[in-house]
């Protein structure tokens, strides 16, 4: 009996400190998921402002005066507008529609963590609502004369998506007002919406162009015509023009050929484009056979008013992504603003009488996107 007895206890006891490492065991896991949890929101927050931080390194970039020039035109020194804005385009073309990217190191900056942003330009779209004629409901024939050639692999074929798009507007019978819109378009939820600007290659191998198109990039509802600025063309508006579309290193594979076209560029080169090809043909490729067609919907000269910008911030392996709409305030809006601007600045510094007055344009974000 007291053998049964010892025998009894030692189960007992066994079973006892089983549970025991068992709710030890999920106790560690409890904390461990939740520690680990913690930090990943923190991680996401701390990610978040880095990239809400990118639009402003973009914003930066678009002015068409940078800081030095902002301040030789308020000492007064006679400005260069041609010089000015050739520098504006040497900040912007080579790397339209592609990654920036910047480190971030805790001894220098106060974090170790990246901040990458894409610009692309929504002038060098297509615009859906001005593209479409409302009153004989049917695209204008420059526009259906580019459309009807679009396909997408095992999805669209050949003149599907024109036709899609053509139904749709004539049962909508009113215009977008934002190109996600068209994601209800029956077989468009399955098609990419948002630009993904081409990915660096991996050491020793070659940098290579996306092969997707990307609803976002290549339609917008921003632009304010019916016309494209060719020089600023989306990633996907080169792929349905037959353009050689951008990699991810032209900023530096490119840079000469980039210099030799800004140092020749003219504004009226839009004007005739068949014969001033020639300048375009290092970075676009070949002249398109459509190009006497297209002339009727590209621009005659240079005037981008409105951008888009991808910017990504990543931190402890997170990474949050956000796509802000970047409109150029016309006239009238700029006066507002500086008009706001100026009280908040007075607000600040009452007793400061010194007023400064910037020539620049005001950039303004309009929509964002968390993708």
């Amino acid at each position: 009996m007291l053998k049964k007895n010892k025998g009894s206890i030692l189960l007992f006891t066994l079973l006892i400190l089983s549970l025991i490492a068992f709710l030890t065991q999920q106790l560690f896991r409890s904390i461990w998921v939740g520690v680990n949890f913690d930090k990943r929101v923190v991680a996401t927050q701390k990610a978040r402002a880095l990239a809400l931080g990118g639009f402003n390194l973009a914003i930066s970039q678009l002015q068409e005066r940078n800081a030095k020039e902002e301040e030789e035109s308020r000492v007064g020194q006679k400005e260069n507008p041609e010089k000015r804005f050739k520098n504006f385009l040497s900040r912007i073309l080579p790397n339209l529609n592609k990654w920036q990217i910047f480190n971030l190191y805790k001894n220098i900056d106060g974090i170790d963590g990246q901040i990458k942003f894409c610009i692309t330009c929504e002038d060098g779209k297509i615009n859906i609502n001005k593209a479409f004629d409302f009153e004989k409901q049917e695209f204008k024939k420059e526009y259906a004369e580019l459309l009807k050639g679009l396909y997408i692999k095992r999805k669209f074929a050949e003149g599907e998506i024109l036709k899609k798009l053509t139904e749709f507007f004539k049962e909508r019978k009113n215009e977008l007002s934002d190109v996600t819109e068209l994601i209800e378009i029956e077989g468009f939820e399955n098609l990419n919406v948002f630009y993904q600007p081409p990915q660096l290659p991996e050491k020793g191998k070659l940098a290579q162009p996306n092969d997707s198109i990307y609803l976002q990039d290549l339609f917008t509802t921003w632009s304010f015509d019916d016309k494209i600025e060719l020089l600023f063309a989306s990633d996907s508006l080169c792929a349905i023009l037959n353009l050689r579309r951008p990699v991810a290193n032209d900023a530096q594979k490119l840079k000469d050929k980039y210099r030799i076209l800004i140092e020749n560029y003219k504004k009226n080169w839009g004007a005739d484009w068949e014969k001033n090809w020639n300048y375009l043909q290092p970075i676009f490729g070949a002249k398109p056979k459509t190009l006497n067609v297209l002339n009727k919907i590209l621009a005659k000269e240079f005037g981008t008013q409105s951008y888009s910008v991808l910017s990504c911030g990543i931190i402890e392996g997170v990474e949050q992504k956000v796509l802000a709409i970047i409109k150029v305030l016309d006239e009238k809006e700029n006066k507002i603003e500086e008009i706001k601007q100026n009280k908040k600045k007075e607000a600040k510094d009452k007793d400061s009488e010194k007023k400064e007055k910037s020539n620049n344009k005001i950039l303004k974000i309009v929509k964002m996107y968390w993708i």
